[in-house]
């Protein structure tokens, strides 16, 4: 009896840690990069503010909430901030780690450091009671679209590149989001996403978008940010690194300044 108990014991330890190494996966693929541990508070002033109630993806309680860090990045990027946090992890009645409060804001790169390092480990990505576990994250902004070539895609072809991009595009969950960290990876800013779901990137992504969107003309369908079979909706990456002495809340604004960065650079 007791050697079934510590069998069992085994098996749940191995299908956590399973689940786990699928999160982090699954977290990596859409532009969700852990930033460690850090102080969450001090003298009851939170590093970073709290988000819960303030968009619909953490409108529930956050105690009972499944998948924390990606219900707050969905906030985060509906919101179009690039960093974010989770803490307060609370427990199922098994025992097993559930929920975490989202902290994120328009300032949150800048300020989430600001009370040092949590010195012990967050607890299972989800920080603690005095403790948050931050996340950075690809946050895009669709600058628009341009027609497809007729001799092929008009910005290089990324599919069978990466694991987040095998598979068939048009079924593909998280499309965009996929791409985005792909086209990170490789030190790219700019990618398209056409037919649905396939994805394209390139070094001088910027250039060729520029290049076609005056004769492309305004009447091309993107379909929500996914282009179609004659069209590529381009999108600007906007990372941690754009953002960390730049907290800005109008993202028209941010989009024009990482633009023009990113024009500069070519």
């Amino acid at each position: 009896m007791m050697t079934m108990t510590i069998l069992n014991l085994l098996f749940l330890t191995i299908l956590i840690n399973i689940a786990k190494a699928d999160h982090g996966n699954q977290y990596h693929q859409i532009g969700v990069k852990p930033l460690g541990c850090w102080i969450r508070d001090q003298q009851n002033k939170p590093a970073i503010s709290s988000f819960e109630k303030q968009n619909p993806h953490v409108m529930d309680s956050y105690w009972l909430r499944t998948d924390p860090v990606m219900a707050c990045a969905k906030a985060a990027a509906a919101e179009g901030f690039n960093v974010f946090a989770v803490s307060n992890r609370g427990y199922s009645r098994g025992g097993l780690p559930m929920g975490g409060e989202c902290f994120t804001s328009c300032s949150a790169a800048k300020d989430f450091a600001q009370y040092g390092k949590w010195k012990a480990r967050c607890a299972e990505g989800t920080g603690g009671l005095l403790s948050m576990d931050v996340y950075s994250l690809d946050v895009t902004t669709h600058l628009g679209c341009i027609k497809n070539s007729l001799r092929g895609y008009a910005i290089p072809d990324m599919e069978g590149s990466h694991t987040a991009l095998f598979g068939q595009p048009h079924h593909r969950e998280h499309a965009i989001e996929k791409c985005a960290a792909v086209a990170r990876s490789k030190g790219y800013t700019v990618f398209g996403i056409t037919k649905g779901g396939r994805c394209l990137a390139s070094g001088d992504a910027y250039k060729r978008y520029t290049a076609l969107s005056s004769s492309s003309g305004s009447g091309i369908n993107c379909e929500e940010g996914k282009g179609s079979e004659h069209s590529i909706s381009v999108h600007l990456i906007v990372g941690i690194t754009e953002f960390d002495q730049e907290p800005i809340n109008n993202s028209g604004r941010r989009r024009n300044n990482v633009a023009r960065r990113q024009r500069n650079r070519e």
